[in-house]
C-alpha cells in the first residue's frame, strides 16, 4: 500500500462566502468538521489542512490539526496541494484532495480512493454517484456529469445533460487521488478550450491524454457554497445525519 495523505484546501477569500472555512456548524467550524470526517477514515498517513490565511491555520492549530501555508496565488485547489506536496516530508507516494467546504464526506469515499489509486499504472482517480432517471439535477449546471469506459475510467465531464436522453446517470463527486508524480505533472499542462468553456479543469488532464480512474459511491455529500446551504446542512442534522 502506499504512503498517502490527505491534503484540505481551504482559502478564507470565497466570492459567495467569505470566510467559509470558519463557518460554525453546530458549534464546530467546517473545516474542523471535514479534517474528523477524514480522519475517522484511518486510511491516510496524514491529514493537512493548506490554506493562505492566518485564521484559518489559527483555528487548525487550535483544534490540534496539522496545516501548511500556500500562497494566495495558487488558483484552485489542485495548485493548492501540489504547493503543500513539496513541502512535505517524507514525500508521500499518493495525495487525496478533499474539498474544504464538504462536511458530509464519507469515510467509504476515502477508501475507494485510495483503492483505485493503489491500482496497477493509476495515476489519478476520482468518483461518481449513480443516479436514477428520475432524480433531479441532470440538467443543473452546477451539478458536474460524468461518463464512465466499460473498464472504469472517465471518458467525459460536463455540466451538460450527458448522456443527452432519459435514463441513469452519474453525478460526478469532486473527490481526487493522484500519485505524487502525476500531481507534479498536471498543474504543469496548459489549459485547454474545452476545460475553460466548462469550467472543469478535469477535461484538461483528458484532453492532455491522462487517464482517471472513475469509482462509484452510493453516499451522498453536499458542498457548502453559500450561508443558505448552511440551512440545507441544518436540516440533515435534524433528520439525524451525522457529522463526526
Amino acid at each position: 500500500m502506499m504512503n498517502v495523505v490527505a491534503i484540505i484546501p481551504a482559502r478564507y477569500g470565497s466570492t459567495r462566502f467569505p470566510g467559509k472555512p470558519l463557518a460554525l456548524i453546530d458549534g464546530i467550524a467546517m473545516i474542523e468538521r471535514v479534517v474528523r470526517r477524514v480522519e475517522s477514515a484511518g486510511i491516510v498517513n496524514r491529514v493537512i489542512v493548506a490554506t493562505d490565511d492566518r485564521r484559518i491555520k489559527d483555528l487548525v492549530l487550535g483544534f490540534g490539526g496539522e496545516v501548511m501555508m500556500t500562497s494566495v496565488e495558487c488558483v484552485n485547489g489542485t495548485e493548492r496541494c501540489f504547493e503543500a506536496l513539496g513541502k512535505l516530508s517524507p514525500r508521500p507516494d499518493a495525495v487525496i484532495n478533499v474539498q474544504g467546504d464538504e462536511p458530509f464526506v464519507h469515510p467509504e469515499q476515502l477508501k475507494e480512493l485510495v483503492r483505485l489509486i493503489n491500482l496497477p499504472n493509476a495515476t489519478i482517480a476520482t468518483l461518481a454517484r449513480p443516479m436514477k432517471a428520475s432524480d433531479k439535477g441532470l440538467g443543473d449546471k452546477n451539478r458536474v456529469k460524468v461518463v464512465r469506459s466499460l473498464d472504469g475510467c472517465a471518458m467525459n465531464f460536463s455540466r451538460s445533460p450527458i448522456p443527452n436522453s432519459s435514463g441513469p446517470w452519474l453525478q460526478h463527486v469532486g473527490l481526487y487521488a493522484y500519485t505524487s508524480c502525476a500531481l507534479e505533472d498536471i498543474v504543469q499542462l496548459e489549459a485547454t478550450e474545452l476545460e475553460e468553456r466548462e469550467s472543469l479543469e478535469q477535461l484538461r488532464w483528458l484532453e492532455h491524454g491522462w487517464g482517471i480512474n472513475l469509482g462509484l459511491t452510493n453516499h451522498k455529500t453536499l458542498a457548502v457554497d453559500t450561508l443558505e446551504d448552511l440551512e440545507k446542512i441544518k436540516v440533515l442534522l435534524q433528520g439525524g445525519e451525522s457529522l463526526l
